[in-house]
């Protein structure tokens, strides 16, 4: 009998240890009040340890891979300065797409009596709000959960429930991420943003611009209260915010629909423009490559020579993972105009193995644990707001 555990498990089983820790960590944060410099460094342990090393060390334990490997699965992968000025762009308007968001649903959750509160910063503007505390708050509050969260989510799930199909992996992933924030007011917008973000790894392959996006989004937000509190440019959004959620409900749904509709609409051309200076950008560069070796090929043969052979003399490395090309030409030329290329990609869409496979009861089990816990505290949250 076959005992190996499978991904899908093993991705699931150390989400759970994930989530675990971090609703452990919370209630010990909330009955014991530590100092202010030591919740800053608290806040940063739970980031680095709970949502970065204990992803990294136990994938590449339980699955027995090297750091390289590990990288490659969770898609780690460098894009270009035009696609991270896009991706740059694409958060800045996720930022109030969020908003907006965030507002819409918060109308329906405050019609049940909950008790409202705004705000992504840690700053207190009794205390004051100086850059020093501004830049602080930007280490914990956006660069760490940028690349921390973004390592778990769509480097960890989504290489391993990848498997469910796109679509499935887009909703759980964005779901799993609502429920990681642990609070009814987060849950709707943090689900949606996180649906997008995995939508934007199967986009560009990469994990980066979700990171960058994610970067951006909170960025944003502490930036806001910084403003407001130094009265610079955007600081009386929220309070603009506040004033429009306060007016008829009709109206406030209707405009709310309406920016929504301009702002998927900009961000639906931005993350195709992104697509092409990802994936096409990447699948070009390997037509090309395969252009060159086919021509490559035709001149080697007409000396009877095996490229191959010559790839050993030559020292040349062939990459076991590269897409298996076959070209066909109407024209009976191999120009790059004539050449029909029909690629092959053994890995469709991300890194690895993507062939659509249901899982057992037996995988499905700590991810069952781990959103029941989830849904659980977050309903929680909405009666203790109730109360």
């Amino acid at each position: 009998m076959n005992t190996k555990r499978s991904l899908f498990f093993d991705t699931s089983l150390i989400y759970f240890l994930v989530i675990v820790g971090f609703v452990g960590i919370r209630i010990a944060s909330n009955l014991v009040q530590l100092p202010g410099a030591f919740s800053e460094v608290f806040n940063i342990s739970i980031q680095v340890i709970l949502m970065l090393l204990l992803p990294f060390l136990a994938y590449k334990i339980l699955r027995k891979k090297k750091t390289i490997e590990v990288f490659k699965d969770f898609n780690i992968k460098a894009i270009g300065i035009k696609a991270i000025l896009i991706t740059l762009v694409i958060g800045f308007l996720i930022y109030f797409l969020n908003l907006v968001v965030a507002g819409f649903f918060n109308i329906f959750i405050y019609s049940t009596g909950y008790d409202p509160s705004f705000g992504l910063s840690s700053a207190s503007a009794e205390n004051g709000y100086s850059t020093i505390m501004f830049l602080g708050d930007i280490l914990v509050t956006a660069i760490l959960p940028g690349i921390c969260e973004e390592f778990c989510h769509r480097g960890l799930l989504v290489n391993g429930y990848k498997q469910l199909g796109t679509k499935k992996t887009i909703f759980l992933v964005g779901f799993l991420f609502g429920l990681m924030h642990l609070n009814i007011e987060q849950f709707f917008y943090a689900s949606i943003i996180g649906m997008f973000l995995t939508y934007l790894v199967f986009v560009t392959g990469s994990i980066i611009p979700s990171m960058i996006v994610h970067f951006m989004n909170n960025a944003m937000g502490l930036y806001v209260s910084f403003a407001s509190y130094h009265n610079l440019p955007l600081g009386n959004l929220r309070s603009n915010l506040v004033r429009i959620l306060s007016g008829n409900v009709i109206s406030v749904l209707t405009t709310m629909l309406f920016i929504m509709f301009i702002l998927v609409t900009v961000l639906t051309w931005l993350v195709f423009s992104l697509f092409k200076q990802t994936r096409v950008r990447e699948y070009k560069k390997l037509a090309e490559d395969a252009i060159a070796r086919k021509e490559r090929e035709s001149i080697l043969d007409s000396f009877n020579l095996d490229i191959n052979e010559l790839d050993v003399l030559q020292g040349i490395k062939r990459n076991e993972d590269e897409p298996e090309v076959i070209m066909s030409s109407d024209t009976g030329t191999y120009g790059r105009k004539g050449v029909i290329l029909d690629i092959r990609f053994q890995n469709q869409i991300l890194n690895g193995d993507c062939s659509i496979r249901k899982p057992s009861i037996t995988d499905k089990a700590f991810l069952i644990g781990t959103i029941f816990i989830g849904i659980f505290i977050t309903i929680s949250t909405l009666i203790w707001g109730l109360l």
